[in-house]
């Protein structure tokens, strides 16, 4: 199963995607790079929109420092740039 999450790899780009474990790494689709802008907020931009990476590509552990689960803000943005279906947070009250 995949998941969205947040990856900081060694050369220090922290990159959004949907991830999947492989046998000697992760396999990253739909990956975005996040950079930090001048009002203390955080954009997104397409990592190697120069490349078909449409089945994802593999990065091996040793490149990887840590993966964390994304802000639900930053998780709906992601969503959305990349046209992931969105359910709502919170229950609608009758």
């Amino acid at each position: 199963m995949s998941d969205i999450k947040i990856v900081r790899l060694a050369t220090g780009e922290e990159l959004i995607c949907t991830v999947k474990p492989t046998e000697k790494g992760l396999n990253l689709k739909d990956v975005a790079i996040l950079i930090p802008t001048q009002q203390n907020s955080l954009g997104l931009a397409p990592f190697m929109a120069y490349s078909d990476a449409s089945k994802g590509f593999d990065v091996a552990m040793d490149f990887v420092m840590f993966t964390v689960d994304p802000v639900s803000d930053l998780k709906g943005q992601y969503q959305t740039m990349f046209k992931k279906v969105l359910t709502p947070d919170n229950k609608i009250i009758i």
